[in-house]
């Protein structure tokens, strides 16, 4: 995504909160899966001829699982069960996310903040299965979280998900000590997602996937085009080197 100069000129005047913890969505926003989800989910319902658009992708993004086939079936009018439609889902799943990449910026910012031991979570609407999957590639990323909380998490319930405050409110509580939500910082990648976060009562940096995200962000605190642009030191955070430690000469 391009930033206009009223964009940089708004954020430059913005004024941003010091954190302590950072919480991060998964898919979109550390991992390259959404393109992947659309093919999915068209895997899912082309048996009914739906056509499935960005635009919807956009509005039942980091919904869970359930929610989502719930939602379909009555949306689309759909001639079978929850359980059906989620045993298909479930199959394309497995079949798209066995060798998922990083976006670009995920790994260097991880391990920057990491290193200057700052307490990281993920908190995500998928369930905790398919996140193993997931990050077989990544198991380095994966253990510079302290936690994960994920879609199918016992303390959450069905219909608390992304819209609802609940997911990030639960990463918060499980660090140790808990952390102050306030004090917390979330990168999203879905307007869903960002509206979570901001109901957490958390600062969230928007990283939208497509224009179609982009416009249906509400109060994001800072919106990037990926997490290279991102600085640290803005929210009080280790600011990256001037230049990198693998650099000679």
């Amino acid at each position: 995504m391009v930033k206009t100069e009223s964009n940089r000129r708004m954020e430059s005047c913005r004024c941003y909160c010091p954190v302590t913890h950072v919480i991060f969505d998964c898919d979109g926003t550390l991992l390259d899966t959404e393109h992947l989800y659309i093919k999915i989910i068209k895997e899912t319902l082309a048996p009914y001829g739906i056509n499935y658009t960005q635009e919807d992708q956009a509005r039942y993004m980091a919904r869970t699982a359930r929610v989502m086939a719930d939602t379909h079936i009555k949306e689309f009018n759909l001639p079978i069960t929850a359980e059906q439609y989620l045993t298909a889902f479930k199959k394309a799943d497995y079949k798209y996310m066995k060798d998922v990449k990083l976006l670009p910026g995920v790994r260097d910012l991880i391990f920057h903040l990491h290193e200057h031991r700052i307490p990281l979570a993920i908190a995500t609407s998928s369930n905790s299965e398919i996140i193993q999957v997931k990050f077989q590639s990544h198991a380095d990323i994966k253990s510079a979280f302290h936690h994960i909380v994920c879609g199918n998490d016992p303390e959450l319930k069905t219909d608390r998900g992304k819209p609802e405050a609940d997911i990030y409110l639960l990463a918060a509580s499980r660090f140790h000590p808990p952390a102050d939500p306030r004090k917390c910082l979330v990168f999203e990648d879905s307007p869903t997602g960002l509206k979570a976060g901001r109901a957490a009562g958390m600062q969230v940096v928007f990283i939208p996937e497509s224009e179609t995200s982009r416009a249906r962000g509400e109060d994001p605190t800072m919106v990037l085009g990926s997490m290279t642009e991102f600085q640290p030191e803005l929210f009080g955070l280790p600011a990256f080197p001037n230049c990198s430690k693998f650099e000679f000469g």
